[in-house]
């Protein structure tokens, strides 16, 4: 068998891309290989299609056959039954759906469809036309740039397809009594880009369709999206109903070039800069997806110093949506050669053909990876997908295990309905749009209403549920679903509007003294009001310098939810109160990570929120016999231990770098949580699979050579105190003790709440 490096080099011979990154010494290619465009043919005539109006639009279109997963799913969506179609890109998901919806609305009935972006159901919106207006039948896009005329339009119900978004119709249920008669008529929803909706996504979309429901007992439910592990588990769990799984087919257009790299001789981020670079030199066009905004700041301030700055450009959640449009319109056109972008362009949004998509950090799930890849190659051309490690524990061990990396199935979504902080406002909600009954509410449901009943915003009389006034204010400003943290407005000082970040991520990036980075240019924030959600910030050219909060994190256990166990370690899920106080931040070179200096505020800025997390008793280890000495040595292996459980969970969960914190103490417990308020599910899941999360960050601290910890194991970006008191040797004894199955300490945890 040829080694891997053998293999890579005889692919580079014939391909100039290949050839150029392994020239280069500056880092090590880890891993290549060409994977070649799924060969498979429509096979159905598309006369099998009624009424023959429809077959004959579809002809000419020039859709003379079907894929049979198509027509599966033409079966199933005409034959009223809820279904989910899971496919590859390119592979025609969209008329999967878009066939029988059409066919049902030909007999007058009304669907919706509902895309996770206003951008992209605009994006789509030309697609339907074509083929529902020859029918006779009008589509529009109900958002927020609905003129009057559309938006009474719907309500007449003179449109048969009518595509929105989750946050519009949030929006439009509470506030429009006109939609809310429009919903209770409407045939099916149909729900495109499901896989996107995983996590505190999900559990709103989970009671967005509780609330249609409400509304419209006979409604229906369609979804497409990309493949994920679980489909007819989780789109049954979202609508709360028996599902129909369609399964399409992978496709790849034209050769997709995989390839795994590791810098050597300089930074991540250089090596993105680079690549970008070299994509430039070579006339193809780039999209580096990065998983935190932050990131794809600092790339385009370091390409900026490089004078290409012109060519390149950043598209992110917190940009304004005309910002977001003209990248993406550029890009499309050719003025821009790249573009920097978080999830928000995973998204099947029309930007054109791209060459290379170049992955900055590890993508949180295999599904992402596969999204992101489909982003490219769209014209039938070779193209390559780039994925750049980095000097962090889950690189470590995607270096060591490439094919694991590779090989991957996409993942289970997961998603948490019992979400408080979510249901609550939902529920208010639902009073709101029609009458609620107690006696048609679940346990979890009727638990709720009684505290919003000692809150004062609802009243009970008799079995109906009334909003109070209280109530009614609460609920008027639930506008936007995209997560559950208040969200922070950024304004020029003086009153212009920058963009927005969402708790509790506001008070680590816009803390007094803070560099903000937006859309390439750099800010210092002057002042951040907790209290009114608002920072004040000022232009400031800091284009070496970076800020990193320091932090506590406080935990208060409000009750435990379900027990487990590892062996001997005894682990508790959790509903969690969490204090998070910024109190000082670092400033570093961003060229060489450099810390410059430590600076105190002076004044703390705390934010509180409930959330769910895992508390794991680690087995207790000795490490001297003086107390002091012990203590200290004991700090720093359980913190080093919670940092690398965290990056194993990464792995085995899918989750992002920022989906979960940590809290650890020299008593051997530790606490991990769901970094969003009202929790996501994410640490259930790390819960569920710990005897391999543990097996991972044992990999990653054995594998590691440093002397005591580095980044590539248990250091953290995300550490609140700037990866103090940290032990790779110490943290290797406790995941030993616990492989070996010693018990767990036995004293209750030294923070707030009981636990029995």
């Amino acid at each position: 068998m040829k080694s891997r490096r053998l293999m890579i080099i005889e692919l580079a011979r014939s391909d100039e891309v290949l050839s150029r990154l392994l020239a280069d010494n500056g880092h090590q290619v880890i891993y290549a290989n060409v994977e070649n465009g799924e060969r498979v043919e429509p096979s159905l005539d598309v006369d099998y299609v009624k009424p023959s109006e429809l077959a004959n639009a579809l002809k000419a279109m020039g859709i003379s056959r079907l894929y049979e997963y198509q027509y599966k799913a033409y079966l199933s969506i005409t034959g009223g039954r809820n279904t989910i179609i899971t496919s590859g890109t390119g592979t025609g998901k969209t008329e999967a759906f878009l066939i029988p919806i059409i066919a049902r609305a030909l007999n007058h009935r009304r669907e919706v469809i509902i895309y996770p972006t206003k951008a992209l159901a605009r994006d789509q919106e030309s697609r339907f036309r074509a083929l529902a207006e020859p029918l006779g039948l009008r589509v529009t896009t109900y958002d927020a740039d609905s003129p009057s005329e559309v938006r009474r339009g719907v309500y007449d119900g003179e449109y048969s397809l009518v595509l929105t978004n989750p946050d519009m119709l949030n929006t439009a249920m509470i506030h429009v009594p006109a939609f809310r008669r429009f919903m209770a008529t409407v045939d099916y929803v149909t729900i495109d880009e499901i896989h996107v909706y995983n996590g505190v996504l999900g559990s709103h979309m989970h009671y967005l369709i509780k609330r249609i429901r409400h509304l419209n007992p006979g409604v229906k439910f369609a979804a497409a999206s990309a493949t994920i592990g679980n489909p007819t588990q989780y789109f049954s769990n979202l609508v709360g109903s028996e599902v129909t799984h369609i399964e399409g087919i992978r496709g790849v257009r034209g050769e997709l070039v995989h390839v795994m790299l590791r810098p050597i001789r300089r930074g991540k981020l250089q090596e993105v800069t680079n690549l970008v670079k070299l994509c430039i030199e070579l006339g193809r066009k780039c999209i580096v997806f990065a998983d935190s905004h932050w990131m794809v700041e600092v790339i385009k301030r370091m390409i900026n110093s490089m004078g290409l700055g012109g060519k390149v450009a950043v598209h992110r959640a917190g940009l304004r949506p005309d910002e977001r449009r003209r990248v993406e319109d550029s890009f499309k056109s050719g003025e821009l050669q790249a573009v920097l972008a978080t999830p928000t362009l995973e998204l099947g949004i029309d930007i054109g053909d791209a060459d290379f998509a170049v992955m900055a950090t590890n993508p949180p799930s295999f599904i992402k990876y596969l999204q992101r890849a489909g982003r490219v190659g769209r014209r039938g051309q070779r193209a390559y997908v780039i994925q750049v490690l980095g000097d962090d524990p889950m690189s470590t061990y995607y270096a060591n295990h490439p094919e694991e990396f590779y090989n991957r199935s996409p993942e289970p979504m997961f998603m948490e309905p019992n979400n408080d902080e979510v249901a609550v406002r939902h529920l208010l909600a639902m009073i709101r749009e029609s009458a609620v009954k107690l006696s048609e509410l679940d346990d979890y449901l009727r638990g709720l209403v009684s505290g919003l009943v000692n809150e004062g915003l609802v009243s009970i009389r008799g079995d109906r549920v009334f909003l109070t006034e209280d109530g009614l204010r609460v609920i008027n400003s639930f506008n936007v679903i995209r997560g559950n943290g208040d969200v922070v407005v950024i304004r020029r000082k003086g009153g212009g509007l920058i963009g927005y970040r969402e708790m509790p991520m506001a008070i680590k990036e816009l803390h007094p003294g803070a560099i903000y980075m937006h859309g390439g240019l750099t800010y210092r924030v002057l002042e951040l009001d907790v209290r009114h959600r608002r920072a004040i910030v000022v232009p400031e050219d800091s284009s070496e310098l970076i800020t990193k909060a320091l932090y506590n994190s406080n935990p208060t256990v409000v009750n435990v939810i379900e027990e487990s166990s590892y062996k001997g370690i005894p682990i508790r899920y959790a509903v969690l109160d969490i204090e998070e106080e910024v109190y000082g931040y670092v400033v570093k070179r961003m060229s060489s990570n450099e810390t410059l200096g430590e600076y105190r505020l002076s004044e703390p800025i705390r934010y509180r929120f409930r959330t769910k997390g895992i508390i794991l008793n680690m087995p207790p280890v000795n490490f001297s016999a003086v107390e002091l000495r012990d203590l200290v040595e004991k700090g720093k292996a359980y913190h080093a231990t919670e940092h690398v459980l965290i990056s194993a969970g990464e792995v085995v969960a899918n989750a992002a770098p920022t989906d979960m914190g940590g809290i650890s103490y020299p008593t051997g417990h530790i606490v991990i949580y769901d970094s969003y308020p009202g929790g996501s599910g994410v640490t259930k899941l790390v819960m569920e699979r710990i005897d391999k999360v543990i097996d991972i960050a044992y990999s990653i601290v054995t594998s590691c050579n440093c002397r005591d910890g580095c980044p590539r194991c248990v250091y953290s970006p995300y550490c609140g105190n700037n990866n103090r008191m940290l032990s790779r040797l110490n943290a290797i004894r406790v995941l030993e003790a616990a492989l070996r199955g010693e018990r767990g300490i036995d004293e209750p945890p030294p923070f707030e709440g009981s636990i029995p």
